[in-house]
C-alpha cells in the first residue's frame, strides 16, 4: 500500500516541460500529490525521447518525471482543450512553464482557468518576470544565471564561466514547489485561490544575495576569484589535486579567515609542517598573509596532498576540524553506499532501461516515506485519469484517440 504524502488529495494538473517545470511537479508528486502530466499524443513532452534512442525514454525525463501520471492531449484541438478544462475543475493547481504567450493561445490563462475554478492555484515559471521589460524573452537555465548574477561571480578573474549544473532550472522549479505549498495552505485558511509566478532570473538574484556585501562594502560588484574566497583574498582557499590525478580528483581546502581559528594550525600539524605555524612563521601568520605567500602555503598542502585521494584527505582533514570536501562526481556519488542506503540515490525499475539508480528526494520529514515509481509511459493514465475521474465511457476514449485527441 503506497504510503499517504503531505499532499496527498491534492491534484495538479501538470503542462511542464524540460527541467524547470518538471522538477517542480516532481517535488510535488514525491510530496504525494496526484499530477497529471500533458503530453502530446504519440510524440510525448519534447523531452522524453532522446534522438540516440526515438521511442525510449531519456535518462533526462526518468529522472525528471517520477512518481507522475501521464496523460496524452492535443491542447489545440477542441476536443483536446475541453478535456483540460473540465482537469482545471477537478484539480487544485496549474503548473506551466511554456513559453511566453502559449497558454494564453491556448486560452488557459490564469483568468480563464480562475473562471473554472475559483479556488485554483495557478502557477508560471517563466525565464523572466512577466511584469517586466523582458517578459517575452526567450531563456533557458544558462540565460538565468548570465542575467541574475551568478556568472558575474564565477570562473577566473579575466573569464566569467556558467556553473555546470542546471542551478536555475531545478533551483526555481523548487522554489515554485514551495510556493505552491504555501499558497496551497493559505486556501486552507483563507479559501482563496491564486497566481503564482517565478522567474528564473529572479530566483538567481535571490539566489545570489551574499554577492550584495561586498558590493555595499566597497561600491563595486564583486570580484571574480575562481577557487578562492570572494569576499576577501584569503589562504589557503583552493582546489587542490590528489592521487590518482585524474580529471576529478581534487580536495577544496578553507581554513577560517576569522581571528583566532586554528584551522591553518591544525593543517600544519596534520601535513607535518610545524614550522608554518601563524606563531612561527611571519609570512603564515594571518590568512591575508598566507595569500600573499601563497605558493608556500599551496605547495605545503600539494606535497602531503599527492599521498592521498581525494576521499582520505577528506576524512583526514574533517576528523581534525579543517573544512575540506572532496570534489565528488556522479560516478563517486551513485556507487557510494551510503547515499542508496540512506534514500538520497533511489534504485527504480524502468520497463526498457533495466533498473535505474537516480537522485532521489533531499527532505527528510519524519511523518513521510516516499515510495519512488518510475517516470510513467506516455499516456498510461488516460484510462484512469478520462474515465475515472472524468467519467468518460470507452467508446468516447476510443473515439478521442482515434481523433489523435489523446
Amino acid at each position: 500500500m503506497a504510503c499517504r504524502g503531505p499532499l496527498s488529495g491534492y491534484r495538479v494538473l501538470d503542462m511542464t516541460q524540460f527541467e524547470s517545470g518538471t522538477v517542480c511537479t516532481e517535488t510535488l508528486a514525491w510530496l504525494g500529490a496526484d499530477v497529471f502530466k500533458v503530453e502530446r499524443p504519440v510524440k510525448g513532452e519534447l523531452g522524453r525521447y532522446s534522438q540516440a534512442n526515438p521511442g525510449v525514454d531519456s535518462y533526462g525525463f526518468l529522472v525528471m518525471n517520477m512518481n507522475k501520471k501521464s496523460i496524452t492531449c492535443n491542447a489545440k484541438a477542441p476536443e483536446g482543450l475541453d478535456l483540460l478544462r473540465r482537469l482545471v475543475a477537478k484539480c487544485d493547481v496549474v503548473v506551466e512553464n511554456m513559453g511566453p504567450g502559449s497558454m494564453d493561445n491556448l486560452g488557459l490563462t490564469y483568468e480563464a482557468c480562475r473562471q473554472i475554478n475559483p479556488k485554483i492555484v495557478y502557477a508560471s515559471l517563466k525565464g523572466f518576470a512577466q511584469d517586466g521589460p523582458y517578459a517575452d524573452y526567450p531563456a533557458f537555465d544558462p540565460i538565468a544565471t548570465h542575467t541574475g548574477v551568478m556568472v558575474s561571480a564565477t570562473g577566473l578573474p579575466e573569464q566569467p564561466i556558467k556553473c555546470g549544473i542546471s542551478v536555475a532550472d531545478s533551483g526555481t522549479g523548487i522554489t515554485l514547489a514551495m510556493s505552491i505549498i504555501a499558497a496551497l495552505l493559505q486556501r486552507e485558511r483563507e479559501g482563496i485561490g491564486q497566481r503564482v509566478d517565478v522567474a528564473m532570473q529572479d530566483f538567481m538574484i535571490g539566489l545570489s544575495r551574499s554577492q550584495w556585501e561586498p558590493y555595499l562594502n566597497n561600491g563595486k560588484p564583486n570580484r571574480r576569484v575562481a577557487n578562492g574566497m570572494p569576499l576577501e583574498d584569503v589562504a589557503p582557499s583552493d582546489t587542490y589535486p590528489c592521487k590518482p590525478f585524474g580529471p576529478n580528483d581534487y580536495v577544496h581546502i578553507y581554513c577560517s579567515r576569522h581571528p583566532g581559528s586554528k584551522q591553518w594550525d591544525n593543517l600544519c600539524d596534520v601535513i607535518g609542517r610545524p614550522d608554518l605555524k601563524q606563531d612561527v612563521c611571519p609570512e603564515m601568520a594571518t590568512p591575508r598573509s598566507r595569500y600573499e605567500h601563497r605558493e608556500i602555503c599551496d605547495s605545503a598542502i600539494k606535497e602531503w596532498l599527492k599521498d592521498y585521494d581525494k576521499i582520505t584527505a577528506m576524512d583526514i582533514l574533517c576528523k581534525a576540524d579543517i573544512p575540506a570536501g572532496a570534489l565528488l562526481d556522479c560516478a563517486d556519488i551513485t556507487n557510494d553506499p551510503q547515499y542508496l542506503g540512506r534514500g538520497m540515490i533511489v534504485e527504480i525499475e524502468h520497463p526498457e532501461r533495466g533498473k535505474v539508480k537516480v537522485p532521489g528526494f533531499a527532505p527528510r520529514l519524519s511523518e513521510n516515506h516516499v515510495e519512488y515509481q518510475c517516470s510513467p509511459a506516455l499516456g498510461g493514465s488516460n484510462q484512469e485519469v478520462y474515465g475515472g475521474l472524468l467519467g468518460l465511457s470507452g467508446e468516447e476514449l476510443d473515439a478521442l484517440k482515434e481523433k489523435k485527441v489523446i
